[in-house]
């Protein structure tokens, strides 16, 4: 039919079934790669099919990210442009689609590399306001997904809980204030805020244009990867013996070649993640003078602020002394 017939008549039915996933799945897949054309057309489906089958959220998920993580270079890089596109996207018909949208950005920053901080920063207003706009109370599964969420790997605080992520939480814990939210909340909550005061980010990609200098080394058969083999072990590796192949990537792996300087393949970030643990826990005066202010900004304490507290006395005793009235106030 093509994808515009097949968008056409999904659309004026109001439902996306199996069937018409499979159709789907030639057009879009027949040419390997997807196209922006076919991710705008697939939102308008997503859009226009009230009714969706669970083939179809997958299909959905699987082609958005294999076009935003997949398919740019170098891979795993969410550039700006994409990143400002998926929101206005998202955003233009003013709804939230739990099981595509929502989620689409979740595995986005879960997939990636790297990507701006505006998509992590959208992505937990977008479960914030999912909460806030369904019932008001955070259910299991959205304390999971924000486990997701602030734990990315690409997002602002990488392995660790950022600032910003943190006073979301905040924001979150305020808006829901004696709801009925699961008791994984309470868990998550009080452990998320004190890793983004105790814990180190570690590793950070390094930005997409040294990313793709070290892809152009690795393919570069004159003056990359071949040209330091022979200089370091007197011989050049056959192009037609390993390019592509398993043991290309053992060779490069094994003789440490990531680079011109031929650093060892992890060096770099295992020296940054040491860096940034020595300078973790415990709690120091701008964290604890955040965390006094950010606690009582609304004049009351309760008991996920209360446990928030008591869990940094246990984990951070030697800590800040502006925290210390906080910690005798709440923590016993």
């Amino acid at each position: 039919m093509g994808l515009k017939a097949l968008c056409e008549d999904i659309v004026a039915k109001g439902e996306v079934g199996p069937e018409d996933v499979l159709a789907l799945r030639r057009e879009v897949f027949g040419e390997i790669t997807v196209t922006q054309n076919e991710v705008e057309a697939l939102f308008v489906i997503d859009e226009g099919a009230q009714r969706q089958s669970k083939e179809w959220r997958e299909f959905f998920l699987e082609a958005l990210t294999d076009w935003l993580v997949r398919q740019q270079e170098p891979v795993g890089y969410v550039t700006e442009a994409q990143a400002d596109w998926l929101i206005a996207r998202i955003m233009a018909d003013g709804r939230l689609r739990d099981g595509t949208e929502i989620e689409l950005v979740v595995r986005v920053l879960e997939l990636a590399d790297a990507a701006p901080a505006s998509l992590a920063a959208f992505g937990l207003s977008l479960v914030s306001r999912a909460v806030v706009e369904n019932d008001g109370i955070i259910s299991a599964d959205e304390v999971a997904r924000l486990r997701r969420l602030v734990f990315a790997p690409s997002g602002p605080g990488r392995l660790a809980v950022s600032r910003e992520e943190a006073e979301a939480l905040f924001d979150l814990n305020d808006a829901t204030r004696g709801a009925a939210n699961d008791p994984s909340w309470t868990d998550f909550f009080m452990r998320a805020v004190a890793n983004a005061v105790t814990a180190s980010a570690g590793w950070v990609a390094p930005g997409r244009e040294e990313a793709l200098r070290r892809e152009r080394w690795l393919a570069d058969l004159d003056d990359g990867v071949f040209r330091e083999m022979e200089e370091r072990f007197g011989q050049r590796p056959s192009p037609n013996e390993i390019v592509g192949s398993a043991a290309y990537a053992a060779r490069v792996m094994a003789w440490g070649l990531q680079q011109p300087r031929a650093e060892h393949v992890f060096s770099d970030r295992l020296a940054e993640t040491r860096r940034a643990a020595a300078t973790s826990a415990p709690v120091d005066q701008g964290e604890a003078r955040w965390l006094v202010d950010r606690i009582g900004r609304d004049g009351d304490f309760d008991d996920n602020e209360r446990a928030l507290i008591a869990f940094l006395k246990e984990i951070a005793p030697t800590t800040d002394d502006a925290l210390r009235p906080l910690i005798d106030r709440l923590a016993d």
